[in-house]
């Protein structure tokens, strides 16, 4: 236990960005497999974890190098919950679609088209808290949060130009270019 919290603090450490000062250099980034392989084991001994986040595929719920996510493991996921799970030997953080049985569709809430499937097996936890620049609690699970996502859904169509309008943006433009 002691060994899976050292490592994930070394990772933590590394990939930890202070949130004024915006961007990071290669020296501070870790391989995703790294980062993430103790997170994983934390989480399947029922703990939660906070984790930063990185990349715009969440955009604009979720903001990279800005947002922090605490997950935990849940007993059962639903549509709109946000999981962290493995597609193609890569851990991300996105939004379940859809739930058929064992199947599940996810999908980032800035990316228009594209859909990763996999299976409940493949689910590491939830979203339980998100920390709007590290500070202020946002619940993924509160009923604002579930009609923003909806309507974000509605409005699948329009998710490209709203994304580029929403990244041009200046107060996120400064943020967005240091990606």
């Amino acid at each position: 236990m002691g060994k899976i919290k050292h490592a994930l603090k070394r990772s933590y450490d590394k990939l930890y960005v202070p949130f004024d000062k915006g961007a990071v250099d290669d020296a501070h980034t870790v391989r995703n497999e790294e980062f993430f392989a103790p997170v994983i084991a934390l989480l399947g001994e029922g703990k939660s974890v906070t984790i930063p986040v990185k990349g715009f595929s969440m955009l604009p719920f979720i903001r990279g190098r800005k947002d922090l996510v605490e997950i935990r493991k849940a007993g059962t996921y639903r549509k709109r919950d946000i999981v962290l799970f493995d597609n193609h030997g890569r851990t991300i953080l996105h939004r379940i679609v859809r739930v058929e049985g064992d199947n599940v569709t996810i999908q980032g809430d800035g990316v228009a088209r594209n859909q990763e499937h996999v299976t409940l097996a493949d689910i590491h936890g939830k979203a339980v808290k998100i920390l709007r620049n590290g500070k202020r609690e946002v619940n993924p699970d509160s009923r604002w949060q579930h009609f923003r996502s909806w309507l974000w859904d509605a409005f699948k169509w329009m998710r490209t130009p709203l994304i580029w309008t929403y990244r041009l943006l200046p107060w996120n433009y400064v943020w967005l270019r240091k990606q």
